[in-house]
């Protein structure tokens, strides 16, 4: 259950453990392109934990220029022929 003070969504204890997911997907992330050599902080400046507008935690990736997804894009396509794939669900 969600309400609203002010135009910012306030989260019914129920999904405080995937607000903090949320949270911890967004650091993981970030020291993951990092690792794999971006600038997080200049290439995905928008990337941070928060809400979408159902008010459900999420991670927000933010705009990202050409250059950047061209990299991106590649990372993970070197990924993917070297046999990388995601673990099942």
């Amino acid at each position: 259950m969600t309400t609203e003070r002010e135009g910012v969504p306030i989260v019914a204890d129920d999904n405080l453990h995937q607000a903090e997911a949320a949270r911890q997907a967004a650091d993981r992330l970030a020291l993951a392109l990092e690792e794999v050599g971006f600038d997080v902080g200049m290439a995905f400046p928008g990337l941070r934990s928060g809400w979408d507008g159902s008010a459900a935690p999420g991670v927000l990736l933010g705009a990202v220029t050409c250059e950047v997804a061209a990299d991106l894009a590649a990372i993970l396509g070197n990924a993917a022929e070297a046999g990388v794939t995601l673990p099942p669900r």
